[in-house]
């Protein structure tokens, strides 16, 4: 199999032909003229969100998570030391804070690329991340701090609950589309190289001319 990076660039190569008209090959004299059909285009996948849908739930999904900040203003996590905390909790708290200003970055790069796979990508597992801190840090401050912020975060973190499951649903439609795209692509890159392969090798009749 050949190199990743190898089929990359055939990749690359192929996907001009993708959207050409069909062309006649050449052939040795008398042969009869092959017709190339053009490949269909890629199916778009049933369910994937328009880009103006998609950055509207971004912006929710942004909106749920600046609440954050001025509840995590308010904390006071060196209080909870004196209350029996282990130091963890202070490392989670700052870890949040961050954690909350990567998702946003994150998730407004994708507002301004909604087809890029990558930065899908980037953005949900930066939700899942401050999700999952989010969560470690309301236990410690049920236990060593007051009861009622750990309320507000908990319920903080539920609210975007359902934007989180969209943007799971849009990552994951958007993945099959990537994949379908990269499938055509491959297939008619293969296609090429084998036609390339059947053409005749060049003839020395030019050069006997000259000679």
């Amino acid at each position: 199999m050949a190199p990743h990076w190898l089929a990359l660039v055939a990749t690359a190569l192929a996907i001009p032909a993708l959207s050409a008209p069909q062309t006649k090959q050449p052939t040795q004299p008398g042969a009869a003229v092959q017709t190339v059909p053009t490949p269909p285009p890629a199916a778009r996948p049933q369910g994937l969100e328009a880009p103006w849908d998609v950055k509207r739930m971004l912006s929710n999904l942004n909106s749920e998570i600046e609440k954050l900040k001025p509840l995590l203003d308010q904390m006071h996590p060196k209080q909870w030391i004196d209350n029996g905390a282990p130091p963890t909790y202070v490392s989670q708290y700052q870890d949040t804070q961050d954690r909350v200003k990567d998702a946003v970055r994150a998730s407004q790069a994708l507002a301004a690329r909604t087809d890029s796979l990558s930065l899908a990508i980037d953005a949900y597992f930066r939700m899942e991340a401050l999700e999952n801190v989010a969560r470690s840090l309301e236990q410690g401050i049920r236990k060593y701090g007051e009861p009622r912020m750990a309320d507000q975060l908990a319920a903080l973190i539920s609210q975007d609950f359902s934007n989180r499951q969209r943007l799971r649903e849009y990552l994951t439609d958007l993945s099959v589309e990537r994949e379908q795209e990269f499938k055509i692509a491959d297939e008619e890159a293969q296609r090429c190289r084998g036609i390339i392969s059947r053409e005749p090798a060049p003839t020395g009749t030019r050069r006997s001319h000259m000679q």
